[in-house]
């Protein structure tokens, strides 16, 4: 896709994924998703991404930002975290931004949770 619009949620995957299964986890219909992570070697982040996708989780949001994957970055990492998210959801029609200003670096930006964004 061309752009997305939606209210902004999640986080650091690996903790975001710990809210499967309770009360806590945000409902995902026409929400942008954002992704990153301080750790995790490609089988790792493979595992947490096709996580979401088998509980459903991807099949009504809005669009994934995916930032600082550190270590995979870091260590230049192949597949990358955007080959692996483009795998995963190849039957999800989902548009996906990439972006190095989100995550664990010192130069890292913020972006607000619970707000609503538009992308284009």
């Amino acid at each position: 896709g061309n752009s997305m619009e939606g209210v902004v949620i999640g986080g650091n995957i690996r903790c975001f994924l710990k809210l499967m299964g309770t009360d806590y986890l945000p409902k995902s219909s026409e929400k942008i998703l954002l992704l990153e992570s301080l750790g995790g070697n490609e089988t790792r982040i493979a595992s947490l991404l096709t996580q979401l996708k088998q509980s459903g989780y991807l099949n009504n949001i809005n669009g994934i930002i995916l930032g600082d994957f550190r270590h995979m970055q870091d260590n230049n990492i192949k597949p990358t975290v955007k080959e692996l998210v483009l795998e995963i959801t190849k039957d999800i029609s989902v548009p996906i931004i990439k972006t190095d200003d989100i995550g664990h670096r010192s130069e890292a930006k913020a972006i607000v949770i619970g707000e609503h964004r538009k992308f284009v």
